[in-house]
């Protein structure tokens, strides 16, 4: 892996943080109208370069850090399946050490190339 696992799960946290903290802003306030919802929780900037940079590095090829971001329960847990040839693995993630190691375990044998654009 291109980023330690003590960073990854300190960046996840920080996005969870900002995301829970969004929803719990919009919990608390029942006068926000259910359009003005959506882009109270739309990802800023910031959000979405981060989101997008860990992606890349993670080699997260379903877009699972998205996801979990996103769609945890209440609980913070994400569960998800993933199609492979004619049988679906299905996944439970409870923190973002494990979805560390469920990224580590996917990209195992991929590698990022960077190569010079030439004009």
């Amino acid at each position: 892996m291109m980023i330690t696992k003590e960073t990854f799960v300190k960046l996840i946290t920080m996005i969870m943080n900002t995301i829970d903290d969004k929803r719990e802003f919009i919990e608390d306030n029942d006068y926000i109208p259910d359009e003005c919802k959506d882009c109270i929780l739309e990802e800023c900037d910031f959000l979405k370069d981060l989101i997008t940079m860990l992606t890349c590095i993670m080699i997260d090829r379903f877009g699972v850090i998205r996801d979990y971001l996103y769609e945890r329960d209440e609980n913070g847990e994400y569960f998800f399946g993933i199609s492979k040839g004619n049988k679906i693995e299905v996944y439970l993630l409870t923190s973002p050490e494990e979805l560390y190691e469920y990224l580590a375990e996917e990209s195992e044998g991929f590698s990022l190339i960077a190569m010079k654009a030439r004009s």
